[in-house]
């Protein structure tokens, strides 16, 4: 059963109360990690004690220090530390991280904080082992080599159609191994930083997606179980065991080379003050992203009914129907470039209209784009001939208005090839600048944080890492916009003591 939870407010009491003598011995060393005891003062354990609490059986003897464990894994990762093991020693022999946790009795072992993380992952910890065990067929790296850019296709034709379909039935699969986790990070750090106003309008929500590699610290040629070693055959293709059975192979894109392990998506705030993940999720490294979006944005309308998305903004690999027609029923406007690859047309072009370019802009008989004229009410959006529009001499002459020739685009004739906001609008051109905020959180997910520099050997442990790292992301945004100071917080309670 879950032990005793020591408040928000009375952890954030004790801190400043025990941090007292470090100050007049040690006042040097507290400064230097003042960002890192501010970030745990301002994170509010109680958000989550609804999500912990039944984790834990209601008989048997009761767990100590969870709220510890929890701070302690969040300053792990902000003190550049992944090993838990030597975490933990570190902290059970250190008088300032001891005291910057919260811990009131003996500091935890590192298989308390195992059994943690254990709890937070719905996946079986006995299944787990059993996989492990498991004698499989050898997993040979991919032999094709994509082009840059490239990312590998669908492994199944109209998978995404079927999965829209299923999404819009309500019928698409909910259950996942991460959904506590997912839960976790949303009611700790996400809801704190709506209510500050660092996400921007949660009525208006505007959000960046984007898929990133995570390498496995397990070995691609796994464990030989076969003798043939033992007859001179050295580069055999037996069954074998696998420490990290979760791993499969994937194509790394940026560095243009296979990799071993997971893809970590992730949603990111865009046009807010700060880049904020609001939600992360793991998949297999050889699924595609256009896969991975449709579950995740039903899973981040899931975790946040109180939020609205307005605008997504995705990359090539979401062009396609499916992902339009479903942000058109869902009430999102989606930012997606085309795929040069994919043939443009209509089954009936509107009149005066010959084509389209490769930015979706209407073509004139004259073989000139139109100029976008904005959307017009009940008609459409709004395109005039280029020279009338510029006030130019024209060439040729389509009309003999001196107003030019307007035709009207209805978006609901082709949701992909004329989405809400037109693609050569400046609006959008803004819009899909701004996806590089996507970037920006995946860059301190994997420099800043370093979650791979634990080398694990599981999803579990890779998306838990991941997960603290956004968490000290979130942290850091709050720092920024608080305006505490360590010197003020410990003189106040010293003269309050004193008196």
């Amino acid at each position: 059963m879950l032990g005793p939870w020591l408040p928000h407010q009375m952890y954030q009491q004790q801190l400043i109360l025990k941090l007292i003598p470090h100050w007049f011995f040690d006042k040097g060393r507290i400064l230097q990690m003042k960002n890192s005891i501010l970030k745990l003062f301002h994170l509010d354990l109680d958000r989550i004690l609804h999500i912990i609490k039944p984790l834990y059986s209601n008989t048997g003897a009761p767990s100590k220090e969870q709220a510890g464990i929890i701070r302690s894994l969040v300053l792990m990762l902000d003190q550049g530390e992944h090993s838990i093991p030597k975490w933990a020693e570190k902290v059970a022999n250190d008088s300032l991280l001891y005291t910057i946790c919260g811990f009131i009795d003996k500091a935890p072992s590192a298989s308390s904080y195992y059994d943690f993380i254990d709890r937070l992952w719905l996946g079986s910890k006995d299944a787990e082992i059993l996989r492990k065990k498991k004698i499989r067929n050898f997993q040979s790296k991919p032999r094709i080599k994509l082009k840059q850019g490239q990312k590998l296709p669908p492994k199944h034709n109209g998978a995404v159609k079927r999965l829209v379909k299923r999404a819009l039935m309500g019928t698409l699969r909910k259950s996942r191994r991460e959904q506590v986790l997912q839960e976790f990070f949303s009611r700790l750090v996400v809801d704190a930083s709506a209510q500050m106003g660092l996400l921007g309008d949660i009525n208006s929500l505007s959000i960046a997606g984007d898929g990133s590699p995570v390498y496995s610290g397990a070995s691609t040629y796994g464990i030989k179980v076969c003798d043939c070693k033992s007859q001179g055959i050295y580069n055999c293709k037996c069954p074998r065991r696998y420490s990290d059975p979760d791993a499969t192979w994937g194509w790394d894109s940026y560095r243009e080379r296979y990799f071993f392990g997971d893809t970590f998506y992730a949603f990111t705030t865009t046009g807010a003050t700060y880049d904020l993940p609001v939600y992360l999720r793991m998949a297999q490294a050889k699924r595609h992203d256009s896969i991975t979006t449709i579950f995740a944005l039903q899973e981040v309308r899931e975790l946040f009914p109180h939020m609205t998305i307005k605008d997504a903004i995705f990359d090539g690999a979401m062009d396609n129907y499916a992902t339009y027609e479903l942000c058109h029923s869902w009430g999102i406007r989606p930012f997606i470039p085309l795929d040069n690859k994919t043939v443009i047309a209509l089954n009936k072009l509107p009149r005066g209209v010959e084509g389209f370019d490769d930015k979706g802009q209407p073509i004139c008989p004259g073989g000139i784009p139109y100029a976008y004229w904005g959307p017009s009410n009940n008609k459409g959006l709004k395109y005039r001939c280029y020279f009338a529009a510029h006030n130019q001499e024209r060439p040729c002459c389509c009309t003999p208005s001196s107003y030019g020739r307007t035709i009207y685009i209805k978006p609901h004739d082709d949701l992909r090839l004329f989405p809400a906001v037109a693609r050569h609008s400046e609006t959008y051109k803004e819009k899909l600048k701004q996806r590089s905020g996507a970037e920006r959180t995946n860059k301190r997910v994997f420099v800043d944080y370093d979650v791979e520099k634990g080398h694990t050997r599981s999803t579990k442990h890779r998306f838990f890492r991941i997960v603290l790292a956004g968490i000290n992301i979130h942290l850091d945004a709050w720092l920024k916009q608080k305006s505490t100071k360590i010197e003020d917080l410990i003189e106040s309670a010293s003269l309050a003591t004193a008196s």
